[in-house]
């Protein structure tokens, strides 16, 4: 799939929109939205997207084996957490699954780095 594609995991579809919202504006295009580990799988890979934005707790499979499931499948998938839960033992948990960043959901900031276009270059 083309560079600047995302596909947006989050089980509270408010957060899906507001993380589409901000990746849209970023000039990325939103290829598929999933509300659980399991669509998250699916969707990411489906479309190959340059960025899957993945929440950790979701009904049914959680984010971080979503996260897992994905980089087994598609190793060259790029993962980017973007949760509530700040806790370092969580996010190594996630980077070793295989994340490429874990952003707390409270740091817009962070995320527009994770958007800007030269973290784009390298997600593609």
């Amino acid at each position: 799939m083309a560079s600047q594609t995302a596909v947006i995991a989050d089980d509270n579809a408010g957060m899906r929109l507001v993380a589409r919202t901000l990746v849209e504006e970023a000039g990325w295009t939103v290829v598929a939205e999933a509300a659980d580990g399991d669509e998250a799988v699916d969707r990411a890979l489906e479309h190959r997207p340059a960025l899957v934005l993945m929440d950790y707790r979701m009904p049914g499979t959680d984010g971080l084996e979503a996260t897992g499931r994905i980089k087994a499948a598609w190793p060259q998938a790029t993962v980017v957490v973007w949760t509530s839960t700040d806790d370092a033992a969580t996010a190594g948990r996630f980077f070793a699954a295989g994340a490429s960043d874990y952003i707390v959901k409270s740091d817009v900031a962070a995320l527009h780095a994770i958007l800007a276009p030269a973290y784009a270059g390298r997600a593609a």
